[in-house]
């Protein structure tokens, strides 16, 4: 497995690994030497996963936990939960032809490829509790031809690029155990795509971009993958209701809370909810919809939130970035936050009017801006604004690495082992069947 770590600060040269410094007081060995191993184990159970894998290095025992099922469901119950953000190269067209060219170090155009999109074999990730950035490789994990699409409990979601049935492959990031899906019954191009994981049931959801010919698609249908292991409910992708007519996804994001699947609806704007339990598809009035700009959905401190910019020249209140959270009832929309004069006027002078997309988790919410390689961060419990510190891998060599369309996040809960995926497939640990 290759994790590399680094920190928001320069990098040194063109090397791949950045040099991160702990404190590590001293322990007297005459104590620790002597306790019971499966005490031991269980210390190491409470570290969070960037401590657990720089303490891999201590011996052969300890590197071995990772693949031991006791330590694993016991760390699934004492690790303490982490926030983190995952960021891949946000540059996926409608309509591209894949083929096999050199990839440029930060995973998307290279030099060679003439402009054609690649999917990326790098994922960037930032933990804001140390304030760092890690790189992980999925060369070899993930096959040529996915891009990665949604994520939840700590995997992450491809799904494959051609024209046609889909095929979706579960990844997590730090084990690298992955499991593929049944392919798809219908065609599409670029659904929508939603996923929500818990440690005893997985559900996938797909929308709109039908295939109706080679050379059209439209917004008719989507179909619904879900498996628990409390229940022992097995339903392998079939069909849900029909979307509601004249509704455009255009972002292909989702977001799962409370039982519903929610995505953005355009022209006009609207929010589109879907009931996993009633089968039902029912449409919100987005606020402020004829003055909004890059509105876009996302999870903020337990609320299904919408991220806009309020543009109209003849409002009485300012140009901003604002924050609305939906309403217990699922109805109507509440401002929580808008963006401070002085951080948006830096904001609108690096986005450029180029557009913008949110993603949350917890109390923080990232806006990613297109073409561009900066990363805003809300702070929600803080209530403070502030830039990302630039990702050093995106920094070797002495320059910036551009990439071609910026960055597009996804909330991410780093785990060492991921009980969902043994629901898909025999070969998982034990004690995630």
């Amino acid at each position: 497995m290759e994790v590399v770590f680094g920190s928001g600060g320069s990098s040194s040269g063109g090397s791949c690994c950045i040099a991160m410094q702990t404190a590590s007081p001293i322990m007297d060995s005459r104590i620790w030497r002597r306790l019971p191993q499966k005490l031991l184990d269980r210390v190491v159970a409470f570290l969070p996963p960037p401590a657990f894998f720089r303490a891999r290095s201590v011996c052969r025992r300890w590197y071995a936990l990772l693949f031991s099922d006791a330590f694993l469901e016991m760390h699934l119950r004492l690790s303490p939960r982490c926030r983190w953000l995952f960021f891949f190269e946000h540059d996926l067209p409608k309509s591209y032809v894949y083929a096999g060219a050199e990839t440029s170090a930060a995973g998307g155009v290279g030099e060679g490829t003439g402009g054609r999109w690649r999917p990326p074999c790098y994922g960037f990730m930032f933990d804001p509790d140390e304030g760092t950035w890690r790189r992980v490789s999925f060369a070899g994990v993930v096959p040529p031809g996915f891009y990665p699409a949604a994520s939840s409990g700590g995997l992450l979601c491809w799904v494959s690029d051609g024209a046609g049935t889909k095929n979706l492959v579960l990844c997590n990031p730090l084990s690298k155990l992955t499991a593929q899906l049944l392919p798809t019954p219908r065609p599409r191009l670029f659904p929508s795509v939603g996923l929500t994981v818990s440690d005893a049931s997985l559900a996938v959801m797909l929308a709109g971009d039908d295939l109706i010919s080679p050379f059209a698609v439209k917004n008719l249908t989507a179909e619904r993958f879900h498996v628990d292991s409390t229940t022992g409910f097995y339903t392998p992708w079939v069909a849900a209701a029909p979307l509601p007519r004249l509704c455009n996804l255009e972002s292909g994001r989702m977001v799962f809370k409370e039982g519903r699947f929610y995505c953005m609806n355009y022209s006009p704007f609207s929010v589109l909810a879907y009931d996993v339990a009633t089968d039902e598809w029912s449409k919100l009035q987005a606020p402020m919809k004829r003055f909004l700009r890059s509105p876009s959905l996302v999870e903020f401190d337990g609320k299904v939130v919408l991220v806009a910019a309020v543009e109209k020249s003849k409002l009485a209140v300012p140009r901003s970035v604002r924050l609305w959270g939906l309403q217990p009832g699922g109805r109507a929309w509440a401002e929580l936050e808008r963006m401070p004069p002085q951080v948006h006027a830096q904001f609108v002078e690096a986005e450029g009017g180029r557009g913008f997309e949110g993603v949350g988790n917890g109390s923080l919410l990232a806006i990613t801006i297109r073409g561009s390689n900066d990363v805003l961060l809300f702070d929600g419990n803080r209530r403070v604004w502030r830039w990302l510190p630039p990702c050093p891998f995106l920094q070797m060599g002495g320059g910036d690495v551009l990439l071609r369309g910026g960055l597009r996040g996804f909330p991410f809960e780093p785990r060492l082992a991921t009980p969902a995926v043994g629901l898909l497939q025999s070969s998982a640990f034990p004690f995630q069947a």
